[in-house]
This record gives structure tokens, sequence and C-alpha cells, in this order.
């Protein structure tokens, strides 16, 4: 009894495990890449400000600049800031195309159809992937605005500080009804194709997974940072600023890391006789690399990053201690290069993957062979305040300041004045 359960039970899996189908495969990469495209950078966000706000920190401890000659301050800067609530979350764009746009796409742009409608048997499909995918997107349209079709969308899905699983639902019966004649324009499009086409058109959204997965986030609360810096003065109130990181290993969110960064300042006051207070202006570039691998189907991410801030600081020596504040403005773009892989819930739902496990079982369960590429640019601006205090000890400086902008930032720096 036990060995008949054990068969019975391993039957039941069997006949549940979806077949493989090439095309229904290649719709879902394409639908795929139409979900991530929108969503991409609202999902990394809050990651660009939160570089572009620590990557612009611990550049000064005083806006004096001394006109002694030669000197050499090696130190440490480090960063720590807390991820809001807000930056976790965002509001996802579902992969859809109104009416008007179906009826172009469909009616009057020959690369996916050309329809016959005296003639139906003449009926012409040029690309049955993209023609599928262009309904389907239509229907996503009008099924998440009826609240009986199955369809359901996120409000709200993690960002890639975030921690949530979300998912968009695919009503497959509602596509099926609507193709078949409830949607009066589509129906037309329908009728029109040979009987061939139209089982054909029916069978691969049959075979369409159920539902759609958004990324999950990395469960991220704190973002610490840290970095090593050079300042050689001066040369006619000039001060030279140097930073760099050889490639690491950073963390499973960052991946594999190098940075550099250069800036110049330049003392101010030295033009104002008897100033009350010390003024610099700055300006520093920087840049960085990026090369991870992400999530459990080994996706892999490049990217190359060039930051840039300019600022304006003052500060004031009272009793032993140097208060500094400043005024910056600045700026990030980071572009990606990203080979992905499709989710391992899809790749079950395709048959790709046994229902039963994550590990691939070829010839039969591949997996995913198919990796795509996308590339993206992502940008950040933020005008930022700082104000800190500084105390030096003979060769040792150390000093903490705030720093305020779209993320806010707590710093302390160390350092050795040769």
């Amino acid at each position: 009894m036990k060995w008949l359960t054990l068969f019975l039970l391993s039957s039941i899996t069997l006949l549940a495990q979806p077949k493989q189908d090439d095309l229904n495969i290649e719709i879902s990469r394409r639908i795929s890449v139409d979900l991530l495209g929108p969503n991409a950078d609202p999902f990394m966000q809050p990651l660009t400000q939160t570089l572009n706000a620590t990557a612009n920190s611990r550049f000064f401890r005083t806006a004096h600049i001394p006109d002694t000659g030669f000197y050499c301050r090696i130190g440490v800067g480090s960063m720590l800031g807390f991820v809001r609530d807000d930056q976790k979350n965002y509001k996802p764009v579902a992969p859809t195309i109104t009416s008007d746009m179906f009826i172009k796409r469909v009616l009057n742009d020959k690369d996916l159809i050309e329809v016959n409608l005296l003639e139906p048997s003449k009926s012409v499909i040029r690309d049955t992937t993209g023609l599928v995918v262009v309904i389907m997107k239509y229907l996503f349209e009008k099924g998440l605005t009826d609240p009986n079709s199955g369809f359901s969308f996120p409000d709200s899905a993690a960002t890639v500080y975030g921690n949530r699983d979300e998912k968009f639902v695919i009503g497959k019966e509602y596509l099926k009804d609507q193709i078949q004649g409830n949607d009066p324009l589509l129906s037309t499009v329908y009728k029109a194709l040979t009987p061939q086409l139209q089982q054909n058109i029916l069978s691969t959204i049959t075979g369409l997974p159920g539902y759609l997965t958004l990324a999950r986030g990395a469960n991220v609360n704190t973002v610490v940072a840290g970095v090593p810096q050079v300042e050689i003065g001066s040369f006619m109130g000039t001060e030279l600023l140097l930073r760099y990181i050889p490639p690491i290993k950073y963390d499973t969110v960052v991946g594999k890391f190098s940075f550099w960064g250069i800036g110049i300042k330049h003392s101010v006051d030295q033009y104002w006789r008897k100033a009350p207070v010390n003024i610099a202006a700055q300006f520093v570039y920087q840049g960085s690399s990026i090369e991870n691998t992400v999530g459990a189907t080994n996706s892999q991410l490049s990217a190359k990053t060039t930051i840039m801030g300019a600022n304006v600081q003052i500060s004031k020596k009272w009793k032993g201690f140097t208060f500094y504040s400043g005024f910056a403005y600045e700026e990030i773009s980071i572009n990606t290069d990203f080979t992905f892989y499709l989710p391992k819930e899809l790749q079950r739902q395709l048959g790709l993957l046994p229902l039963d496990s994550d590990d691939p079982r070829p010839p039969m369960y591949p997996g995913d062979q198919r990796p795509q590429y996308t590339n993206a640019v992502f940008k950040d601006n933020a005008v930022k305040f700082t104000m800190g205090i500084s105390k030096t000890f003979g060769p040792l400086g150390i000093c903490l300041d705030y720093n305020v902008s779209k993320f806010n930032i707590l710093t302390l720096g160390l350092d050795v004045s040769l």
C-alpha cells in the first residue's frame, strides 16, 4: 500500500508538470522584459540616491588651507545612513497598451500581421510571438480594470532595499473569452484569421504562465560605507584630494566593487584680509565599477558609475574645536548592463525546471538557456547641507558631521598629518 501511494503521488506530479513550449517561453521572455523595463528605474532609484549621498560625503573637516608649504593628510572616512520606509517600496507599472496603440500595431503596422477581412484564409501572421504579446498587453489593460477578470497587479512592490514577494497574476480564462468574442475589437481581428491561426493563438495563451514575479529586494535597513583618502597641499591656496579602493568583494548587494576619486579645493578667504571665517570651494570627480551575480538564477550585473560634486565650505575655529558646514550640489550617473534569466518560479511554470526542485534535470529540464540583455542608465542629483565638528590632537584629526539631502548620512573621519 505504501508503494502504491508513492506511485500515485509521483504520477500526479508528472501529470501536473507543465510541458515545454518554445513559443510560450519566448512570449514570457518578451513580457518579462516589458515588465522589467519600466520598473527598473524606480526599483533602483533608492540605491542611486544612497550611492550619490555616500560617495559625495567626507570631503572635508575644515575650510582652512594652510599656506605653510607641503603637507599630507592620510585618512579614512566612514558613512552610515538609515534606509527610510518610503525607500523600500515603489508603485510598479504593468506591461499594458491602450486600444489606440493596439489598433495601430495590429491594423497599420505590417511587422506583426496582415489581416484580410474579406478573405481570412489570406491573412498572414508574420510574428506570432509579437502578435500574442501585443494582444496580451492590450488585454492586460482591460483585465486590470475589470474586477471579475482574474487579473491582479500590486499597488506597491519592493525596491532594491525592500523585502516583498509580489506577483502579476494573469487571468487566462479572461484572455480566452475576450479573444473569442467578448471584446469586439479583438474578436474582429481574431475572426479574420484562419481556424489554424485561431487555434495557435488560443493554445499559446492557454500555455502561458499564471503569473509573473517582480523583484523581491535585498532587505537592507542601513547603508555603511568607508573610503580611504589622501589630502595634499598646498600650492597657491589649493589642495588636492585623492581617493582609491581597489577591486574588492563588498557584499551580496553590491558585489565586486572598485572606486576612485580626485578633487581640487581652493581657498577663497585668502583673498579677504582678516576674514572672520575660513571659506573654500571644492570640486570632486569620482568613478566606480560594480560586477555582481544576482539572485538564484545567477543573473549578471555590470555597472559603471560617474559621480560629480561641487561644494562651498565655511569653518571657524573656537576653543580648540573647528565647526564647519557646507552647501553642495551632487550628481551621479550609473550605466548598467544586465544579463538575466527568467525567474525560477516562471521557469517552473514553463516546464524549464521541475515543480518540486530548484535543481535542473537535463535534458528534460534544461532551465533557461537563453539569457536576456538590457542596458539602463540611472541618474540622480541632489543639494546637500553639511554641518560638523572636528578636533586635532597633534598630528591626529577626528571629525563628525551630518549631511542632509535626499538620503541623510552620518559620517566619521580620522586622519593623520605628515
